[in-house]
């Protein structure tokens, strides 16, 4: 359930900031030659920055979650250590 809000989430996140960044960079477009075509490289370009915005947070997420795993694991291997320690003295 956890992992389907997360992804819940992330798509109303992508798809409100491209709607906006669409919409910014269109404000001021005109009607002549070539406005479809800015359009659409407006459009991609606004989804390609919200995806990687959105992409690089979960990316960040994951190694955070990771880095966490492995300082618990230093932490029972040092423990280990001194046991061996305080049994051998």
């Amino acid at each position: 359930m956890k992992k389907v809000m997360k992804i819940v989430v992330s798509v109303i996140f992508v798809t409100f900031l491209s709607g906006c960044l669409f919409y910014c960079m269109i404000a001021g477009a005109g009607q002549g030659k070539g406005t479809f075509g800015y359009m659409i490289m407006a459009g991609i370009l606004a989804v390609g920055i919200s995806v990687t915005l959105c992409a690089g947070y979960h990316y960040i997420r994951s190694l955070q979650k990771k880095l966490e795993e492995m300082n618990d694991r230093i932490m029972e291997v040092k423990s280990r250590i001194q046991q061996k320690i305080d049994v051998n003295e």
